[in-house]
This record gives structure tokens, C-alpha cells and sequence, in this order.
């Protein structure tokens, strides 16, 4: 044998194992075994079947021939009412019976007869709850606007201090004036204003401790061209305060910086020192136009004081159309004055009745004229 030889019988010669197919190749007598087996189990099948059906011609517990089948299943057969006894009652078959006869209800039970087809609809999609809530909402929206456009909230004097109190957001008293702060440039009621201590609610500044440290602070403000300040300092040099020297001319001045911002305060004040002349020529006409202003802006107390203004001047009917603005907003001044024209009949016909109902509410708030007027209403004539 040669060496070549020699190796292969030895096999020490590897060979290459890729060249092989994976997929083994079915060979005839394999094909014909699984035909052998398929055929079996066929006709095994059909054994179980046939003994299946031979079961049931025999009794069940005897074995006795000419046995019947049980109605309730039908997988059972008994000879006799004593074999079914004992198969229901020591084999469990009543329960047996039970579940096989409803499963083949349930296999044998007509297939349901499909649903008719839905309506077809045609249009918008019915409203959903969504749909009710979002008009509900728009009801109210529409209901508390109808409100507001009824009832209007009186336009502020300023939009700084705003129509109510910052800090208890109470309406403002026409009678009482609000408390001026100088950090913040707000006003606050008297109430609040008695109950705030070291420290502003409104800014967290602290409280100044002297007037020096207050016109300063307020200073700086009517540098930033602030119309609140502006007016207060003018109303600091009308009346001396904040330790400044009184000088209607001075006032004059800052207070005409205030109107032309708007500040509804210096055009009362601007009006009321033309009206007397101080610190500036005597100036009625001006000052009726400052009122006006500041009355069509809805202040009471220019209402009030336009309305004296031309009571004075012999115009009745235009100042009862103003004293009764400001009576309306409760003005005390402005409640005497109209009951004043009702007992006269400056403006408006005479009723005693009107110029009672005015006067009491007058007199109810401390008005010092009112309580004669009243007295004299009574007086026998």
C-alpha cells in the first residue's frame, strides 16, 4: 500500500464537511412508512368510532344488551331504571349529564341571525353632555356680563389706586377720603391703614420714620413721572405738609404737571384755586372746565362742586343734573344740596317729600345743616 493510501485508510486526511448538504433527502421507504402510519391512525380511528356506537347499545353497569341511551347526554346507555339509579346516584352522572347536555345545546344552537343595520344618519353628530356643559358656561359668561353692563363699576379716579381697596377690597367711601402711602404710591382705606404696622403690605417697604425720609421717598416718584405723586405733592405745597412750606403758586404749578397726566385729585384742586384765586388768577370759567373734567370722570365730590358752582351762577337744572350724581354715589354734601332743591324748587318742581327723604340721609351722617332743614320742614307755617 502506498503512503498516500495508507492515509486515507487511516483517515488522518481531513476532508471538507461544507460540501455536504444539510437537508437530509427522504428516501422511498421513508415516504411509504408515513403513508403506513397515516392509515393507522385513520383506521384507529374509525375502531374508537364503531366502539364508541357499540357502547351505547349496551348497559353502561351491567353490560346487558338492548340497553337505551340517556336522554339527557346520550353518551350513556342503561338497561333498566336500577342501573341509571346507581349511575346517578354512586357514580356522579347527574352532574356529568347536566354539563354535557348544555354543551351540546350550545354546539347544536342556531347561529344568531345578524343585527339589521343601523339607521343611517344623516347631518351634524348628536350633541354630546360635553356639548350641555360648554352652553351652560356660556350661559352664566353671558348671564354675568348682562350683570356688569347693569350694574357698571364706577371708573376709578386713578388707576393706581384703583375702584376698590387694594389690601380689603372694599368700595371706597365718597365721604372718607382714602390714606395716601408714599412707598407705593396706593391708597388704602382708614381702616387699613390703622391696622398696618412697621411694613407696607402692598410694596414690603419699611415705614418712614420722619417726614424728611416721606418727601423723599415721594420725590423719587415724581421723578419717574408718576401722576399720584405728583398730585400729592402738590398737595403737600397747598397745604404745608411733609414739612414744606405753603405756596399756592408752587401748587399751582405741580398740580397743572398732574392734570396733564390725568390725575382726576389736582384738577379738583387746580379747580378750586381758580374758583378762589389763591396763587393763581381768579378764574372761573377754567375752574368749571377742571370740574367738568373731573365730574364726567365720575368723581363725586367734582360733581358736588360743580353743581354748587352753578347753582351759584343761576344754572339750576345743569346743577341739579350734578347734585344728583353725587347724591346718587352717597355724597353727603351732595345729599343736602339736592334736598336743598327739592324744598326750593332750584332745578326741579318743589317736593317736601324728596327734600325729607334727602335731608334725613344728610342728617344721618352727621351733616351740620341738614338736621335745621329738617326741623324747619316740620315748623308750622
Amino acid at each position: 500500500m502506498s503512503d498516500f493510501a495508507f492515509a486515507i485508510a487511516r483517515g488522518s486526511i481531513e476532508s471538507d464537511s461544507r460540501a455536504c448538504c444539510d437537508a437530509p433527502v427522504n428516501t422511498r421507504a421513508e415516504v411509504m412508512s408515513w403513508r403506513e402510519k397515516k392509515l393507522e391512525y385513520e383506521n384507529r380511528m374509525a375502531r374508537a368510532k364503531g366502539k364508541k356506537l357499540d357502547t351505547l347499545k349496551t348497559c353502561t353497569i351491567c353490560g346487558a344488551d338492548k340497553a337505551k341511551a340517556c336522554l339527557g347526554c346520550g353518551t350513556t346507555a342503561y338497561c333498566s331504571t336500577d342501573c341509571q339509579r346507581i349511575d346517578w346516584r354512586d357514580r356522579g352522572h347527574r352532574k356529568v349529564c347536566k354539563i354535557q347536555a348544555a354543551e351540546a345545546a350550545r354546539a347544536e344552537a342556531p347561529t344568531p341571525a345578524p343585527s339589521p343595520p343601523r339607521d343611517v344618519f344623516y347631518g351634524p353628530a348628536p350633541r354630546s353632555h360635553a356639548d350641555e356643559v360648554r352652553a351652560r358656561i356660556a350661559a352664566e359668561h353671558e348671564a354675568a356680563r348682562l350683570r356688569r353692563e347693569a350694574n357698571p363699576e364706577p371708573e376709578p379716579a386713578s388707576a393706581r389706586f384703583g375702584s376698590r381697596c387694594p389690601i380689603c377690597f372694599g368700595d371706597w367711601d365718597v365721604n372718607t377720603p382714602g390714606v395716601f402711602r408714599v412707598c407705593c404710591c396706593r391708597k388704602v382705606c382708614q381702616s387699613c391703614e390703622d391696622k398696618i404696622g412697621n411694613e407696607c403690605p402692598l410694596c414690603r417697604v419699611p415705614r418712614a420714620e420722619t417726614q424728611a425720609e416721606q418727601l423723599a421717598r415721594l420725590r423719587r416718584h415724581v421723578e419717574n413721572e408718576v401722576p399720584e405723586a405728583i398730585a400729592r405733592l402738590g398737595i403737600a405745597y397747598h397745604f404745608g405738609g411733609l414739612g414744606l412750606v405753603k405756596s399756592d403758586k408752587k401748587a399751582v404749578k405741580i398740580y397743572r404737571r398732574a392734570v396733564e397726566l390725568g390725575n382726576v385729585d389736582a384738577m379738583i384742586n387746580l379747580a378750586l384755586l381758580y374758583k378762589t384765586g389763591r396763587g393763581v388768577k381768579l378764574d372761573k370759567m377754567k375752574a368749571k372746565r377742571l370740574y367738568r373734567a373731573a365730574a364726567d370722570r365720575g368723581h363725586a365730590v367734582a360733581q358736588s362742586n360743580l353743581g354748587a358752582l352753578l347753582h351759584s351762577e343761576k344754572e339750576f337744572e345743569e346743577a341739579f343734573r350734578y347734585l344728583t350724581l353725587a347724591a346718587d354715589q352717597g355724597y353727603t354734601s351732595g345729599e343736602f344740596n339736592v334736598g336743598m332743591c327739592y324744598g326750593n324748587g332750584e332745578g326741579t318742581e318743589v317736593d317736601l317729600g324728596k327734600a325729607r327723604y334727602w335731608f334725613e340721609r344728610a342728617a344721618a351722617k352727621g351733616h351740620e345743616k341738614a338736621t335745621p332743614s329738617l326741623a324747619a320742614l316740620d315748623a308750622p307755617v
